[in-house]
C-alpha cells in the first residue's frame, strides 16, 4: 500500500504506546478523509507530509474521499463530485505543485473508487451509468490510461462491481461483486477476462478488498445476524480474522503497511477513528482523530 506518514505521526504513536523497533509507523506519507456523516456530503481529503504538515486537498469539487497512492508519493488519485458537472469524477492531486486534474471530466458517468496500477500507468475504478431496464445505476469496472485519459471497460453486466484494486503483479483485479444487495470478493484475470470467486458467505456482506504482496485483505460482516464489520486476510489458502477485531464495534478501510502492521478505521470509541496496529497492540492517531469520522487511509512507505 501507500502514503506519506511522518515524524509527527510517529511521535503521536510513541506518546501513546511503549516504543521498540517494531512500534513505529515507517516513514512515509498518509492520505485520509473525514466527514460528519456520509449523507452530509461534507467529506474532506487530507494529505500529510513526513515533516508533519497537513494539507487539505480542495478544489472545484465536494465530498472528496478514498485517496490512493501509486508509484509516486506526491501523486494521489481520489474521487469527488465535480460541482460544475454534478457527477462523481476521478482526480489526481500532485503534492509538488498542489495542482489537481479531473481525469474523467464531464464524462456523463459516475466515476468512483480509483486505485493505481502497480506501474503507475493506469487507474482502475468503477463506472456507473443509468440502466432503464432495471431502473437503477449499473456499475462496471473500468481502466483509465493516465497519458491518454482513454477509458476501457472491463466488465458489462447488470450486477454491481465495485471497489477494485490491482494485484501486486498487475495481472489481476480484485473487487467486490454484489448480488441481491450482498457483496462477495472476486478476482478478474486481465489476460482472459475470467472471474474467480475469492470469498463468499451466505447472507454476509464482504467488500473493499486491498492487496499487499500475495495477501488479500477485505471487510466483512461478523455473521449473517451480526452486521458489525470485521477485517480479514486471505493468504491464498485460508481466510483469517485479524487479531485486533472486536465483535462489539466496526472495523474497516484497512491499509496494510507491513507483514503484521496495519492502519485501519474503527468505531471502538464511538465514531470512526484511525488506528495503527503494530503487531501486538492498536494505537489511535490522537492528533488526527476528531469528532468527525476518519476513514479511507492510504500510506506510502518511503523505505
Amino acid at each position: 500500500m501507500t502514503g506519506r506518514i511522518l515524524a509527527f505521526m510517529s511521535a503521536s504513536v510513541m506518546a501513546l504506546a511503549p516504543v521498540n523497533k517494531t512500534s513505529h509507523v515507517p516513514e512515509g506519507g498518509l492520505v485520509w478523509h473525514s466527514y460528519t456523516d456520509y449523507s452530509a456530503m461534507d467529506s474532506c481529503l487530507y494529505y500529510m507530509e513526513p515533516n508533519g504538515r497537513i494539507r487539505t486537498i480542495e478544489g472545484n469539487f465536494v465530498h472528496a474521499m478514498n485517496g490512493s497512492f501509486g508509484t509516486d508519493p506526491d501523486k494521489v488519485a481520489f474521487m469527488a463530485i465535480d460541482t460544475a458537472a454534478d457527477e462523481w469524477d476521478v482526480y489526481i492531486y500532485n503534492a509538488g505543485d498542489e495542482s489537481i486534474v479531473n481525469m474523467t471530466d464531464h464524462s456523463g458517468f459516475r466515476n468512483e473508487d480509483p486505485k493505481w496500477s502497480p506501474d503507475g500507468k493506469s487507474i482502475v475504478f468503477k463506472r456507473g451509468k443509468w440502466n432503464s431496464t432495471v431502473n437503477d445505476f449499473q456499475y462496471d469496472l473500468a481502466l483509465l490510461d493516465i497519458q491518454t485519459r482513454n477509458v476501457t471497460m472491463l466488465t458489462d453486466d447488470i450486477y454491481e462491481e465495485a471497489m477494485p484494486c490491482f494485484s501486486s503483479d498487475g495481472k489481476y483485479i480484485y473487487y467486490a461483486g454484489y448480488k441481491n444487495g450482498l457483496g462477495s470478493i472476486y478476482r478478474l484475470d486481465l489476460s482472459n477476462n475470467k472471474r474467480r470467486g475469492i470469498y463468499s458467505e451466505n447472507g454476509v456482506n464482504a467488500y473493499y478488498p486491498v492487496v499487499m504482496g500475495k495477501d488479500v485483505y477485505f471487510t466483512k460482516w461478523l455473521s449473517k445476524t451480526d452486521h458489525h464489520d470485521q477485517l480479514m486476510r486471505f493468504d491464498g489458502r485460508k481466510t483469517i480474522r485479524l487479531p485486533f477485531n472486536k465483535a462489539e464495534c466496526d472495523f474497516s478501510d484497512i491499509c496494510p503497511i507491513g507483514e503484521s502492521s496495519y492502519i485501519y478505521s474503527s468505531t471502538l470509541h464511538g465514531d470512526y477513528d484511525l488506528y495503527f496496529y503494530n503487531g501486538r497492540e492498536a494505537v489511535p492517531f490522537s492528533k488526527i482523530n476528531s469528532e468527525r469520522n476518519e476513514l479511507g487511509a492510504d500510506f506510502f512507505a518511503l523505505s
